[in-house]
């Protein structure tokens, strides 16, 4: 995979592009620790407790969930996630790191937004054992956001010398 920039990279930006950047990945980290907590506040993050959340329950007196609320749900993720992710994907490949770790970031993370669009509708329309499947697919979106939060933070703050020659340090 080509990078989308050549040039351009985020070692080589100055303090306000780098903060721009640091800011919109630690609003993304609010949002995955938001996200965390509200799936654990409704399902227990157990099998059973996600598999009850989309099948209904005689315990917890749930409802399943309706082909409406699942076309509803599914609607919004299939528009928002794809776009976090590839923004997300577009920033670690403003890094020097190998074009190997890129690609496989990228397919964890388009991957397991795949999984975690399906499951849902697998859970519920066909067995809960599909629950492996979401809890799979979390597992490579998460794995895949903490290495495209990670790289381009270290990069930008803990490496302090520049990529390209003949750049000048910045000026405070």
């Amino acid at each position: 995979m080509k990078n989308f920039n050549q040039r351009f990279k985020l070692r080589d930006s100055d303090r306000h592009v780098r903060l721009l950047y640091t800011f919109f990945l630690l609003l993304m980290l609010a949002g995955f620790t938001f996200s965390f907590f509200w799936a654990h506040s409704m399902t227990g993050l157990s099998p059973q407790g996600v598999a009850d959340h989309y099948r209904g329950s005689d315990t917890t007196f749930g409802e399943p969930m309706s082909f409406r609320e699942l076309a509803e749900v599914t609607h919004f993720h299939l528009f928002t996630m794809p776009v976090v992710f590839m923004i997300l994907v577009h920033v670690l490949y403003l890094t020097a790191v190998s074009h190997t770790l890129k690609a496989v970031t990228t397919w964890m993370a388009f991957g397991g937004v795949t999984l975690d669009l399906l499951s849902p509708w697998l859970i519920t329309y066909v067995s809960p054992i599909f629950v492996v499947t979401m809890l799979t697919g979390d597992t490579l979106m998460t794995v895949s956001f903490l290495i495209m939060m990670a790289v381009p933070l270290y990069e930008m703050w803990v490496l302090k010398q520049p990529l390209m020659a003949g750049k000048h340090p910045e000026h405070p």
